[in-house]
This record gives C-alpha cells, structure tokens and sequence, in this order.
C-alpha cells in the first residue's frame, strides 16, 4: 500500500477549518503522516493496539488507553474488554449537523484514499430506538480478514459527532436495516 500523507493531512485541515468557528475548538492531527500512522494502526490491530497505548485507566468492564499515536490530536483512545477486544477510536463533536455532513463526507474520502484500493467502503444509515440516527461507511479488505474500519456521523438529538472506529468486528455498531 502506497503511503501517501496528504489526504489525512487535507483532513485534519478541514476539520479545523469546518469546527474552528464553533466552540468545539480547532482539530488538527497528531503525527506527521496520517495515513502512515492510520495503516500502522491498522496492521497493530492483531496485538490489541499494543505499540499505540499510553496511559491508562480502568473501569468495570473496560481500560481506556490514551493513544500515543493520534490521528486527531486529542481525539483518540483505545479501549479494551475484559474478553482482550479492542478499538482504537477517534471522536470529534460537531455543532451542528451540516458541520458534522461534511466533516464525515470529506474525512470518508481521505480514509478511502489513505486505507487504499484493497479496501471497499459500504454506507449505511443509522438507527437509534426506531429513528434516523446519522451514517455510516464501512470498510473491508478484499484481500485478507483483519479489524473492522468504519467511519460514523452520529445524530442523537440535537448532539452531532463523528467517529473513526478501527477494532474488533463484534463491537463495530451495525447499521440500520
């Protein structure tokens, strides 16, 4: 897979720009090549994110790990189950759900170009209680089993986020049918 830095840079980008207006502050990215770092990431799935956790902090049924490594500077953790499963995750609020469209159209064709053309993404819409709930695009690798990647714009009521989600297939949320 060819690394190629921009597009995850470009990304970083336009989210500082789409949520620097807002008082959700500027995102930017932390590590000098995104899709480098995001690939790495990917291949750092078969040890439970091992290389990428900082501190942590644990709870009932889970330990959060401050990524040592963040795509979205200030964004990411990893979260890991009892059962050993575990997600990297990167979440970023929006004020509004036109802010949050196009942080998640422009963020999905920058994680397309990143991941490479092994990958194929399927959309969906999501669901909560009976209701329309945001979108999602999931990504496969054609050419071998490996983590669930998927890219989510939340809407839950007047709260809008979007989420980059690299883990375990079982905890990947399913999208509405």
């Amino acid at each position: 897979m060819t690394t190629n830095r921009r597009p995850m840079l470009a990304l970083a980008a336009s989210l500082a720009l789409l949520s620097g207006c807002s008082s959700f502050g500027p995102v930017t990215s932390g590590t000098d090549d995104p899709c480098a770092t995001l690939q790495s990431v990917v291949a750092d799935y078969t040890t439970g994110f091992d290389a990428y956790r900082g501190n942590g902090s644990s709870y009932a049924m889970v330990t959060l790990y401050r990524a040592k490594e963040q795509l979205i500077k200030g964004h990411c953790e990893i979260w890991e189950w009892g059962n050993g499963d575990a997600a990297y995750t990167c979440t970023v609020g929006a004020p509004n759900q036109e802010v949050a469209t196009a942080m998640y159209q422009q963020a999905n064709n920058q994680l397309s170009a990143c991941l490479g053309e092994n990958w194929q993404g399927t959309e969906a819409g999501r669901e909560r209680d009976g209701r329309p709930a945001g979108e999602v695009t999931r990504y496969q690798n054609s050419g071998k089993a490996g983590p669930a990647v998927s890219l989510h714009r939340v809407q839950d009521r007047s709260q809008h986020s979007v989420y980059l989600y690299i883990g375990t297939p079982g905890r990947s949320p399913e999208p509405a049918n």
